[in-house]
């Protein structure tokens, strides 16, 4: 396989400089690092502002939401399998990237020229097809919409780069290229092929299959968030969407949120904080969940959310909704709301009616004031 980055002459170098070129390979790289920057806590510096100026505007806040569960055990199997597949797919990808890479620059180091073998014998572009995997798995694992739309930009672009880089190896390689590209599909194995990328006909389609593309996606993403929605335990009292991120029955989240406000003091505190739509989290007393706003220990991380917990215990995160709908109700809550603002915690045991403890809450979770899945 040819490398764009380390052209042969110097036609080939001139050609590189192109301007459109280095553009796209910027993007390249700035993709690759906003698919990978959840995983890494100290790039939260960053990625958090980033979130939060979309969140100043309505047109654009809709991006930092999600619309796979991240927090939240539901009813559906398949959609509690989702993290576990995408780490997988992540681990694949990556390891397959790294591979490919290695070989290229191994026999490129050789002086080799064209690689034809191993990983490149049953791909024409194995980085490419890596680093969509990396992104896939990466995508359900963090599944914010602004998570998607980059997938859906990164698929298009490395479609483009690999049609420039086919373009380039014809060039040079002439008809050995034409013939490696006859016998090897540019993606996977199994899928069919037949004209080489550089040789597809430009139809002035590409923008716009780009556009539908995303389109569609999203709406598909839509679809997926409201499937979550109702997989989840919820209720919608008043101005309230009341969650639980744990496998509860209605009846126990019901209990425990009705256990609260028996407590005089908890409806009086949340009088004070007005009339905002509230995002309610029941929470088991013995899950841990670093993305909530609720008894975050410093340098504690991650997801503690054992199947078999006390269901008598459980500590309420009460939250007023950042969302530019001020008069949502309902789902309209969870759907527009972009992040919350924690305002009051409580510990209940449901067994005896009780409230155990009334509390101020973190102002947010440790990797700073990011958008906060709800779900």
């Amino acid at each position: 396989m040819y490398n764009p980055f380390e052209p042969e002459n110097s036609a080939a170098r001139s050609r590189l400089m192109k301007p459109a070129a280095w553009i796209v390979y910027l993007i390249i790289g700035f993709e690759i690092l906003f698919m990978i920057s959840p995983a890494a806590l100290y790039f939260y510096a960053l990625y958090g502002p980033a979130l939060n100026v979309l969140n100043r505007w309505e047109a654009t806040a809709w991006l930092t939401q999600f619309f796979l569960p991240h927090i939240s055990t539901t009813r559906s199997p398949v959609l509690n399998a989702l993290p576990w597949i995408g780490g997988i797919s992540t681990l694949i990808g990556l390891a397959w990237f790294l591979a490919a890479a290695g070989q290229l620059y191994w026999n490129k180091f050789r002086r080799k020229g064209l690689v034809t073998t191993g990983l490149y014998a049953f791909s024409r572009h194995p980085q490419y097809t890596a680093l969509a995997l990396l992104g896939f798995g990466t995508l359900l694992m963090w599944p914010r919409f602004l998570v998607l739309v980059a997938y859906v930009a990164m698929l298009f672009m490395y479609r483009y780069l690999a049609t420039l880089e086919e373009r380039r190896c014809e060039a040079q390689f002439g008809q050995a290229y034409r013939d490696y590209q006859a016998r090897t599909p540019p993606i996977l194995p199994f899928i069919p092929h037949s004209a080489s990328l550089g040789e597809q006909p430009r139809s002035g389609l590409g923008v716009p299959i780009a556009v539908a593309s995303l389109i569609a996606t999203l709406l598909i993403g839509f679809g997926l968030r409201e499937y979550t929605l109702s997989e989840i335990t919820a209720v919608y009292p008043d101005r309230a969407a009341v969650l639980s991120p744990a496998p509860l029955s209605k009846e126990e989240l019901l209990a425990a949120y009705r256990t609260a406000f028996k407590n005089s003091e908890v409806p009086q505190l949340l009088a004070r904080f007005g009339a905002d739509p509230l995002v309610i989290h029941v929470v088991p007393r013995d899950w841990h969940l670093a993305d909530l706003p609720i008894e975050v220990a410093p340098g504690r991380a991650g997801h503690q959310a054992p199947a078999n917990f006390d269901r008598r215990f459980y500590k309420i995160l009460f939250s007023r909704a950042r969302t530019h709908e001020m008069g949502a109700a309902g789902k309209d809550i969870v759907r527009s709301a972009h992040g919350i603002d924690p305002l009051l915690s409580v510990d209940v045991d449901i067994a005896v009616g009780k409230v155990s403890a009334i509390g101020k809450p973190p102002a947010h979770v440790m990797w700073g004031d990011i958008p906060t899945p709800l779900f």
